[in-house]
């Protein structure tokens, strides 16, 4: 709520200034003692964390993306950030690993925009384009599940997800790949919910598109077998 924001900047500013002790060496505190173990441990770069914290705090204020370039921006930070995080734990800090993390992470989180659509507008943020929406004729708050501009609409933004999700893949070999069964269940998981989107988009301004605990169970199973398989036969 509105009401909560100024407690939720208040929080925000706080756990600012606690990272900023942390990433120097100087945590207090059980969380950031912790992650300063992490740090030292897994040999963690300061940038990812620092991303994740920008996305945050852009979400504690109206969003209203004009451009992709918003989007992109947004995206490498909320799911870029924690992507090169993991990259990091998993052992992996090359370039091509980082490439699959990052484009990855935009894949998945322009998946999620379109299907949050309704739920985001509602609470006042405005992810998808203002451009693209201008493009296809619609105008946020006025989209009725019949219009016939928003299925094309959901279609080009998908097609631009999938996108990134193929330069992912062509970052890694499938061996390399079949070492990360983690991160490639997350993306059989959204690969599902990028086919229901597709062929549902209509139910996105009804809020009825979601992945049933079947759907997410047998991608991810299909996931970690195609990951052993390339392991076994690379």
């Amino acid at each position: 709520s509105s009401a909560a924001l100024p407690a939720k900047r208040k929080a925000l500013s706080e756990f600012r200034r606690s990272l900023a002790a942390c990433l120097a060496g100087k945590a207090s505190g059980p969380l950031f003692l912790a992650l300063q173990k992490a740090r030292k441990d897994q040999d963690l770069s300061p940038e990812p964390l620092r991303r994740i914290v920008e996305g945050v705090a852009s979400d504690l204020k109206p969003v209203r993306f004009k451009t992709f370039h918003d989007l992109h921006r947004y995206a490498l930070r909320v799911a870029g950030g924690p992507g090169l995080s993991s990259m990091e734990i998993f052992g992996f800090k090359d370039v091509k690993h980082r490439a699959y993390a990052e484009n990855l992470g935009v894949f998945l989180q322009i998946v999620n925009v379109v299907r949050d659509y309704r739920e985001d507008l509602a609470a006042g943020r405005q992810y998808l384009p203002s451009e693209d929406l201008q493009r296809f004729h619609l105008r946020p708050g006025h989209i009725e599940p019949g219009n016939s501009h928003w299925k094309p609409f959901v279609e080009f933004q998908l097609d631009r997800a999938w996108g990134f999700l193929e330069k992912a893949r062509r970052s890694l070999t499938q061996k390399e790949r079949g070492g990360l069964p983690t991160a490639e269940a997350i993306a059989a998981v959204y690969v599902k919910l990028y086919q229901k989107l597709r062929n549902h988009p209509s139910g996105i301004l009804q809020g009825k598109v979601r992945l049933s605990r079947t759907d997410k169970l047998v991608s991810t199973l299909g996931a970690w077998l195609r990951c052993r398989h390339w392991r076994a036969h690379a």
